[in-house]
């Protein structure tokens, strides 16, 4: 043995399945995956339009329930949490880049990155400001910190989410189509 201990996972999916209903039709999303990560490792997950990379995601980042299975993130199953429980892991816990970016239209740009934190509340005026600048400017965006999301480039706008994302300092970061 070299002495290395084994983390947890940070994700564990066992034989999740998640379905759909459309009128009388139930359409499968996923059947039966299994998935674990470990903390500081990245993975990507691909496939064709409509193989359900999105609601693996979104079931991953406490945004849908499973239909059946055990999803845990951060040692906790997400079907045994409630809402209240749910909403602390996803603020806490993970850091989510939607596909849409979902940047809050009548904010700024620093204010949509300083959001979670405000939530939060851990941190002071100053405390905030600090880390949401230093993230901007990492993205390169410390000079639009004013601006509005529609006075973005989509990239722009994506750089804005993907700093929002990490401002928690976040165990688990979750991207839907980071590339599109």
């Amino acid at each position: 043995m070299n002495g290395a201990v084994a983390q947890s996972p940070i994700v564990s999916i066992t034989q999740v399945t998640k379905d759909y209903t459309l009128g009388k039709v139930v359409v499968p999303a996923l059947r039966g995956v299994d998935l674990l990560v470990h903390p500081g490792e990245f993975i990507s997950i691909a496939g064709p339009s409509g193989s359900g990379k999105t609601t693996l995601l979104n079931l991953t980042g406490c945004v849908d329930t499973a239909t059946s299975g055990v999803v845990s993130v951060a040692g906790q199953d997400t079907k045994q949490l409630s809402e209240r429980q749910l909403t602390h892991l996803r603020l806490h816990t993970i850091g989510f880049i939607f596909q849409s970016f979902n940047l809050v239209s009548v904010l700024s740009v620093f204010q949509n990155v300083e959001f979670p934190l405000l939530l939060q509340r851990k941190l002071d005026k100053n405390q905030r400001k600090e880390r949401v600048m230093q993230l901007l400017e990492q993205v390169g965006l410390a000079d639009h910190s004013k601006h509005r999301p529609n006075e973005l480039s989509g990239g722009q706008r994506q750089r804005v989410a993907l700093a929002r994302a990490l401002v928690t300092r976040p165990q688990l970061v979750l991207a839907d189509e980071p590339t599109a």
